[in-house]
């Protein structure tokens, strides 16, 4: 779920991951933007095509570094077509990995291409939309509203009349991060159930948006895809909350890291240090806290039966709780928590 999108109705444009993260204060993009699509060349499609059988090759480390490349090859012969699809497509999570879902499940790259593009589609129009109820332009929404019928008129499923079933089941998100600002700003506690009901519900555009792009077209995909989906999305949630704990704080969010702190630290205390936030977290055990919940959210991945030509998101799954692991293995050293010769947290 984009970080802050129920935020921004009163704050400003700044959003998370998906699952896309902060679309910076301070960052300036156009307020207009084309729709057309861009399209592949002979020579663009086949040397895609190469890089996918590849990477079909390829597990655990190899996999994941081929992804990224296969990441940054499609934003070259894909860009955006204006600086605000370009800032948010910058933000974006796990496009890549769509995109090779659809190829492992397909081995076509035109279908593989079409859905990179809906999800895509899809991520923009929650920005967009956000961005229309927070300032009350309309030309947010007719930007928006062209990109779901975009989304619809190339859709082959069940998504053309779906999609809007799905946009529903996630809107609750922000009225639940509004209830945990609340109750966060208001000196309550969170128990470690709070913490991992939050990042899950935070993290549920996955399955239920993305996800469902995949669903309705792909021969293999079942709800077990769709659970590591969402544990993936959730470990990446963790990593971006940890990444951006100062901006966090400073827009009064409730990342997760803050939600475990204020047992024993008060909010209005956390706020009046900004630059001694991660030190706080640190030694108000909160990393601990964090740190059980990745190694469940990993193993429960570990434990689930998925279908051959989806695999490899268990790879990409212990990718992302490794480098969790290390950013907070890293964390604690810096302040005094950890010994240096320790190169392990879990």
């Amino acid at each position: 779920m984009q970080k802050g999108v129920g935020e921004e109705r009163q704050q400003g444009l700044s959003s998370k991951k998906p699952s896309l993260k902060h679309l910076s204060r301070k960052q300036k993009v156009a307020d207009s933007a084309p729709s057309g699509k861009n399209y592949l060349d002979f020579s663009q499609i086949s040397a895609l095509d190469i890089k996918a059988k590849k990477l079909c090759t390829l597990q655990g480390k190899d996999f994941i570094e081929g992804l990224d490349e296969l990441s940054r090859f499609l934003a070259a012969v894909d860009p955006a077509q204006s600086a605000l699809f370009q800032a948010i497509d910058q933000k974006g999570q796990d496009f890549a990995t769509y995109f090779f879902a659809a190829y492992s499940d397909t081995r076509n790259v035109r279908v593989s291409l079409r859905i990179y593009n809906t999800i895509k589609s899809l991520v923009r129009y929650i920005v967009l939309m956000d961005r229309y109820y927070e300032i009350g332009n309309r030309k947010y929404k007719r930007m928006a509203d062209e990109l779901l019928r975009s989304v619809k008129a190339d859709s082959e499923g069940y998504l053309k009349y779906a999609i809007h079933f799905s946009f529903a089941q996630c809107w609750p998100f922000w009225d639940s991060e509004k209830m945990m600002k609340e109750r966060m700003l208001n000196g309550f506690n969170f128990s470690y159930k709070e913490i991992r009901y939050h990042n899950m519900f935070k993290s549920s555009d996955a399955p239920t948006i993305y996800g469902r792009v995949l669903d309705s077209e792909l021969k293999n995909y079942n709800p077990n895809v769709s659970l590591v989906l969402h544990y993936n999305q959730a470990l990446q949630d963790i990593q971006d909350d940890l990444d951006d704990l100062e901006e966090d704080l400073y827009d009064k969010l409730p990342n997760i890291f803050i939600l475990g702190t204020v047992e024993s630290i008060p909010f209005s205390t956390l706020a009046a240090n900004p630059d001694s936030i991660r030190e706080a977290v640190v030694k108000s055990k909160s990393l601990d806290k964090i740190l059980e919940l990745a190694r469940e959210y990993e193993s429960s991945v570990e434990g689930i039966l998925l279908p051959s030509q989806y695999n490899f998101l268990k790879d990409l799954a212990h990718g992302y709780a490794k480098k969790l692991y290390e950013s907070i293995r890293v964390c604690k050293e810096k302040y005094g928590m950890l010994q240096v010769a320790d190169t392990t947290v879990h």
